[in-house]
This record gives C-alpha cells, structure tokens and sequence, in this order.
C-alpha cells in the first residue's frame, strides 16, 4: 500500500475539517519552518527587531522570528519556533496559504498575538503590499477542499519536508 493510499485510508476516518486540523495543517507549519531552516548559514533574513526592519543572521537549522528578530531551532516545539499566520483565521481559504505564514517564535505568536503590527510591516516589506491586499480578502472567502486535494497537499508537504531536513543535514 503506498503513502497516499494510506494517507487516504486515514482521511476517510475523519471530517475534512478535523483532518485538515490535525493532519495537514501540522504538516504544513512544519514545512514551513523546516524550509527556512534549510536555508545556507549566513543567508540573513529580514526582520522587525524593535520595531524596525533590519536583517537577522542565522545557522543553517535555525530561523528568525520576523516579528522580534529572535533565533531559535526551527523545530523548537511549544516553547521554540512556530509557523505564524499574518491574516489569522482557521477558515481553509487562507489557512495553507504559504504567503501567509512565516517562523515566528512562540512568544511572539502565542503570548503577543502574533504581533500583527510587526508581521504587517514585514509582509508589506517582504512580500509587497499587492500580497497583503489579497490575502485580506482572501479570508473573505470560502474554500472547499476534497479528500484527494488534501491528501495530495499533505503528501507535497512531506516530500518538501523531508527535503528540507536532508538539506539541513549536510
């Protein structure tokens, strides 16, 4: 039985909401950190420290914050690293939005939600202020996913993560 045909034997237990929660969505964050941690040492991101824009040195494995600048592990679990949402919903039109997210750490996201000053200033900078307009109204609207389309996502998360963590081992 291959990966997808058990992937799909998994969805077909669940809601498409609840496997989207507990299986895709995870999968997905994780990509994300894990592919800026898989950046070359020295690649310096950009990043709002104390309330200005300014560039973040970083080891391979690590990512910066780009809501404070901090450095962590970019599997650092509840108290480390996460995976942000600028536009925050858990509405599936914007929830695996790769625009919309970015390594954030967990005080930033958690205990200072999300910092959304900070994360506005380095979208508009990052990723241009057409992007921010269009995830905006992006969350106005309704997504539908199938079971195939998530399975497939969740197995293009996988092969992007493992990707990444081969690339952080060398």
């Amino acid at each position: 039985m291959s990966q997808r045909d058990r992937m799909m034997l998994t969805a077909s237990k669940y809601s498409i909401g609840t496997y989207v929660n507990r299986f895709v969505a995870p999968e997905f964050q994780r990509m994300i950190r894990a592919e800026a941690g898989a950046q070359p040492d020295g690649n310096n991101v950009m990043a709002v420290v104390n309330g200005r824009l300014e560039y973040v040195y970083r080891r391979r494995g690590e990512c910066v914050c780009v809501t404070c600048g901090s450095v962590k592990p970019w599997s650092g679990g509840l108290g480390g690293m996460h995976t942000g949402h600028f536009v925050s919903s858990r509405r599936h039109s914007i929830l695996l939005e790769e625009d919309n997210v970015a390594p954030q750490c967990s005080s930033c996201n958690r205990y200072h939600d999300g910092m959304p000053q900070q994360f506005r200033l380095w979208m508009e900078h990052v990723r241009g202020v057409k992007v921010v307009e269009r995830l905006e109204a992006l969350k106005r609207t309704t997504r539908k996913f199938t079971r195939d389309e998530l399975v497939d996502l969740r197995v293009e998360y996988k092969r992007r993560l493992k990707e990444a963590e081969r690339e952080m081992e060398t």
